[in-house]
C-alpha cells in the first residue's frame, strides 16, 4: 500500500513529495523528493492571494477570472511534473502507487473559531483531474472540506497522522508524546495511550514574523542559522507587543488566548504597528524568534488536566532549523527557564512546570527514522490511505467536527472531475 503525499506550504518555496508504505501499523518512507518553486510561480501565487483578499474570496468573481483559472492549471502542471520527475529519477512504476494525496495550495482559511456568526469556509486550489491525467495515478484531494461541512475547523490535520506514527514508533508505550510542527504556523499534537486521547491545535505563527523581518530588512529569505538574531536582545516589551497585537481574528479576539479546537491562517498575522518603530531591528528579530518558541510552549496550558503533559516531544518543520528558537524552546521546557515572561503568564508557566513530572525529552522526528522535512507531505499520503480504508481523520476533540469524519474525494485518470478548488470555498 504505497501512496504519494504532496505538500506545498505557505512559504511558496518548494513542493515536498514523499512515497510512503503503510503495512498494518507500520509506516515507512520509501523515497522523498523536493522541487523548488520557479520564482514566477511563487509570485503568481502571491498575486492570487492578493486577489483573493481584494475580492473577499468571492467565488462568483474568482470562478470567471481568467488569471485565477490559468494560475490553478500552471500550479497543477508544476505538481504533475514534480511527480513525473520523482517517478523517473527513482525508476518507479505507477502501478505500485495506489494514489496521490494532494493538499493543493491554500489561499484562504476562515474556520468556525473566527467566523463567529458568519459561514466558515476554506480555499485550497488545484486541478486534481489534470494531475490524475498527467501522472496516470488516482488523486485523493480536498481533505479540509468534509471537516468544515461537519462543523469542524478544517485543521489541523496532523494529529491523527501523528497518532498513526506514535502507534508505529512507540507501540504500547504509556504516557503522552507530543509532535510539534514549526512551519509558518506552529501546531501541536498530543497522543496518550493510557487514555486513548488525541488532541491538537494550531498555536499561531512560528516562522512567519522572523521570515517577514528577514525579507523586509535584510533581503534574506530567513535568518539563516540565527546569524542576525543572535546579535539582538530579547526585550519584554517587544514580546508583549507580539502577544497582544500580532494575531487577531475578524472579531479582534486574541488568537493566542482562544481555547482549542482552533486553527489559524497567515492572513491574520500582522506585525504590531509599534514595530519596529523606535526599537532596534535586531532586537525585534531576536524577540520574534523567542516569541515563536515562547508561544508554542505557552499553548501547553490548553492540555486538559486529565491528560499528562508530554514526556517526549518530537520536532519537525523548518522553523526548528533556527538554532535560537530551538534553544529557547528547550530552555523553557527542559530547564524551566524563561529569559522573558509576561506578567500575565507567570502563573500559567508555573502551572505548566508543576505538571511536568520530569523534563521532557525533545528530539527531532528524524532520530526515529521519520523525516521531519516530509512530515506534512506524508500526512496527505496517510489521508489518501485512510480515504480508501474509510478511516476517520478528523474527530470532535481535535477539530470540533460533529462526528468522526473521513476526509477527501477521489478522481481517477480519465474521469471528468471539474473541481478546481475546495468544495467548502466561500459560499458553499
Amino acid at each position: 500500500m504505497q501512496y504519494i503525499g504532496i505538500m506545498t506550504g505557505n512559504s511558496l518555496d518548494a513542493a515536498d513529495l514523499v512515497l510512503t508504505d503503510f503495512v498494518k501499523d507500520t509506516i515507512q518512507d520509501i523515497r522523498a523528493f523536493t522541487r523548488p518553486y520557479p520564482p514566477e510561480l511563487s509570485e503568481r501565487i502571491r498575486q492570487l492571494r492578493r486577489l483573493v483578499r481584494e475580492t473577499g474570496s468571492d467565488m462568483k468573481v474568482l470562478r470567471v477570472n481568467a488569471d485565477f483559472l490559468a494560475a490553478i492549471n500552471q500550479y497543477t502542471v508544476f505538481i504533475a511534473e514534480t511527480v513525473i520527475q520523482f517517478i523517473s529519477v527513482n525508476k518507479l512504476s505507477t502501478a505500485q502507487i495506489r494514489a496521490i494525496g494532494f493538499h493543493g495550495q491554500t489561499l484562504d482559511h476562515f474556520p468556525p473559531s473566527v467566523a463567529g456568526t458568519e459561514q466558515p469556509y476554506t480555499l485550497q486550489i488545484g486541478n486534481a483531474q489534470l494531475l490524475a491525467d498527467l501522472t496516470n495515478i488516482p488523486v485523493v484531494f480536498d481533505f479540509r472540506s468534509d471537516d468544515i461541512f461537519s462543523g469542524g475547523e478544517g485543521a489541523p490535520l496532523a494529529p491523527m497522522h501523528n497518532r498513526h506514527l506514535a502507534d508505529s514508533l512507540f507501540p504500547g508505550q504509556n504516557g503522552t508524546v507530543a509532535f510539534c510542527n514549526a512551519g509558518n504556523t506552529a501546531n501541536i499534537a498530543l497522543i496518550n495511550n493510557d487514555t486513548d486521547k488525541v488532541l491538537g491545535w494550531d498555536a499561531g505563527p512560528f516562522n512567519h514574523f522572523p521570515d517577514m523581518l528577514a525579507r523586509r530588512f535584510w533581503n534574506a529569505n530567513c535568518d539563516y542559522n540565527g546569524t542576525i538574531g543572535k546579535t539582538g536582545k530579547i526585550r519584554k516589551e517587544i514580546v508583549e507587543q507580539f502577544y497582544l497585537f500580532s494575531a487577531a481574528d475578524k472579531q479582534q479576539n486574541n488568537f493566542y488566548e482562544l481555547p482549542p479546537p482552533k486553527s489559524s491562517d497567515p492572513q491574520w498575522y500582522q506585525l504590531p504597528s509599534s514595530l519596529p518603530g523606535e526599537y532596534n531591528l535586531k532586537d525585534v528579530l531576536r524577540s520574534a524568534e523567542y516569541f515563536s518558541a515562547y508561544n508554542l510552549a505557552l499553548s501547553l496550558r490548553f492540555v486538559p488536566k486529565d491528560m499528562p503533559l508530554p514526556e517526549r516531544i518530537l520536532l519537525f518543520g523548518g522553523g526548528w532549523h533556527n538554532p535560537l528558537s530551538l534553544a529557547d524552546f528547550k530552555m523553557i521546557l527542559q530547564e524551566k527557564t524563561l529569559p522573558v515572561v509576561l506578567d500575565s503568564h507567570q502563573k500559567i508557566f508555573s502551572d505548566i512546570f508543576a505538571r511536568c513530572k520530569t523534563a521532557p525529552q525533545i528530539d527531532f522526528s528524524d532520530a526515529f527514522g521519520i523525516s521531519g522535512q516530509y512530515m506534512e507531505a506524508r500526512i496527505f499520503a496517510d489521508l489518501a490511505r485512510c480515504y480508501f480504508e474509510k478511516i476517520p481523520f478528523c474527530y470532535p476533540k481535535i477539530t470540533g467536527c460533529r462526528q468522526p469524519t473521513v476526509c477527501g474525494i477521489c478522481c481517477r485518470p480519465g474521469d471528468n472531475d471539474k473541481h478546481l478548488w475546495s468544495r467548502a470555498a466561500k459560499g458553499w
